[in-house]
């Protein structure tokens, strides 16, 4: 029994002795003061491999589409350095920004999170600056696509955002087929030759509207022709009245999992393991993924104070080719982390 444990021991001190390990020089770049108008500004975060098997970075991911990252493509061998470089555009971004860049790798730990930060000086601005989304109308909006934020299951929320005309003529604007919870109005309906409008949106989640994200399509009407164009939501439950003291908590024993590499007839699967912390019953509202190439199986829709709820997500078989990073959102009654985002990602062959 000894010479078993012995041998088990000098296996596992032989496994992490031939870990690759990573480490960065620094996790946190403070870019100060920069402007916009002088456009991107970048930054290297190195690290050196402080094991004794190469590094592979597997994977980069940005917190927000204004930030791209590069990395080093090759093996990193023990002893050297690669790198992690980030770019951030400060277009139409002036004030204060935090972005988290996400570094999954082969190596110890194999998942780190670096942080690009700093403030952006606004230019000038013309009005097209101020409303840089145009539809094929000719109407342009401040922002991609009409998003409400949050709002409290069974509320009304209202937005009101400026549109503007830059089609060349007067243009006369409505809307063809709302649902009820959807009501949208524009003042004035005609719009002169670059001309403003105010453009009113409400939406009653008390009508509709499953907790967490929810994406649909209002049609613009403009001279008579259709312009779909999306909206979103995102449902919450409304905690101000909740006890916090005797609130469920939801504690996840893995956020990340990395699948590898599979064939797409062999999916991939892994089982998350979620724990009630709290002191009342966990609720589990809603569980979603964005990749279609993820499936979610069953799981509990309660979890008793002390309880571990087991979530399974697989790859679709016959899913699509390419690399996958699926993120699953999990909305919860819980008031102090009502979204739990879940990692699983990998590549399909």
């Amino acid at each position: 029994m000894r010479g078993l444990l012995f041998i088990v021991c000098f296996l596992w001190s032989l496994a992490a002795y031939s870990q690759a390990i990573i480490r960065f020089e620094e996790k946190v770049h403070d870019f100060g003061n920069i402007k916009e108008a002088d456009g991107p500004v970048a930054y290297d975060f190195v690290f050196v491999n402080d094991g004794k098997a190469p590094i592979l970075i597997k994977n980069v991911e940005s917190s927000c589409g204004c930030t791209s990252p590069e990395w080093s493509k090759q093996p990193v061998l023990p002893g050297q350095k690669g790198f992690i470089k980030a770019t951030f555009d400060p277009k139409d971004r002036p004030s204060h920004f935090d972005k988290t860049i996400t570094v999954f790798s082969n190596a110890q730990p194999p998942v780190v999170e670096l942080k690009i930060k700093g403030n952006v000086e606004a230019r000038t601005r013309t009005v097209l600056d101020d409303y840089p989304y145009e539809l094929p109308s000719g109407l342009r909006l401040p922002v991609d696509h009409i998003s409400l934020m949050n709002v409290k299951k069974g509320e009304v929320k209202q937005l009101t955002i400026g549109v503007y005309n830059n089609s060349g003529k007067k243009m006369k604007v409505m809307f063809s087929g709302l649902p009820a919870h959807i009501k949208m109005q524009i003042q004035p309906e005609e719009i002169e030759v670059k001309g403003l409008a105010s453009l009113n949106v409400s939406y009653n989640a008390g009508q509709h509207g499953e907790y967490g994200l929810n994406e649909e399509t209002v049609t613009f009407l403009v001279d008579g022709k259709k312009y779909p164009t999306r909206l979103s939501v995102f449902v919450e439950e409304d905690f101000d009245k909740i006890d916090r003291t005797t609130a469920p908590r939801i504690q996840a024993e893995k956020k990340y999992y990395n699948f590898g590499t599979v064939s797409a007839d062999q999916p991939a699967r892994f089982v998350y393991k979620l724990t009630n912390t709290g002191k009342s019953v966990l609720k589990i509202h809603r569980v979603y993924t964005n990749d279609n190439r993820l499936h979610i199986g069953n799981y509990a829709k309660e979890v008793q104070p002390g309880a571990t709820l087991e979530l399974p997500v697989e790859t679709v078989k016959g899913a699509e080719k390419g690399k996958l990073s699926g993120l699953i959102s999990v909305i919860a009654n819980c008031p102090d982390s009502p979204e739990t985002n879940l990692r699983f990602y990998g590549e399909i062959k």
